[in-house]
């Protein structure tokens, strides 16, 4: 679970995450249910930690299996070292004219601070290109 992190002691609703599951058991066993059967195992889980009010003030949810998702797969890269050591500069490296930046392209695979250091690299890396043309 993760509580948010603005207004937290004020009246009124608010966005719980009720999971985020990763690692083959948690994940695929959630990947394997409809979205209402997740929403319903993140609301059990919810009210072993808040019973008296978990469910009852559950107004809405949604819910994403990444891995189901066509064209994505995953919800962020995963790198080892060998791998990176490897690949990651020919990830990096600007080809004709197409720049790839996100997450998948940084050192911080799954977060938004990765995405943001690698959309500075690739404008630093097509500034420099635009300077030695």
């Amino acid at each position: 679970m993760s509580y948010p992190n603005f207004d937290f002691f004020k009246d009124g609703p608010a966005v719980v995450l009720g999971a985020f599951a990763n690692g083959s058991a948690g994940a695929f066993q959630l990947a394997g249910m409809t979205p209402e059967q997740r929403i319903q195992a993140a609301l059990d889980q919810g009210a072993v930690f808040h019973p008296d009010s978990y469910r009852k003030e559950f107004a809405n949810g949604a819910s994403v299996a990444w891995s189901r998702m066509p064209w994505i797969l995953g919800c962020s890269s995963r790198w080892t070292d060998d791998l990176r050591a490897t690949h990651y500069q020919n990830l990096v490296a600007i080809d004709g004219r197409i720049a790839l930046a996100g997450e998948h392209a940084s050192y911080y695979g799954g977060w938004m601070e990765g995405s943001l250091l690698s959309g500075i690299d690739a404008i630093k890396r097509v500034h420099q290109m635009a300077m030695s043309a």
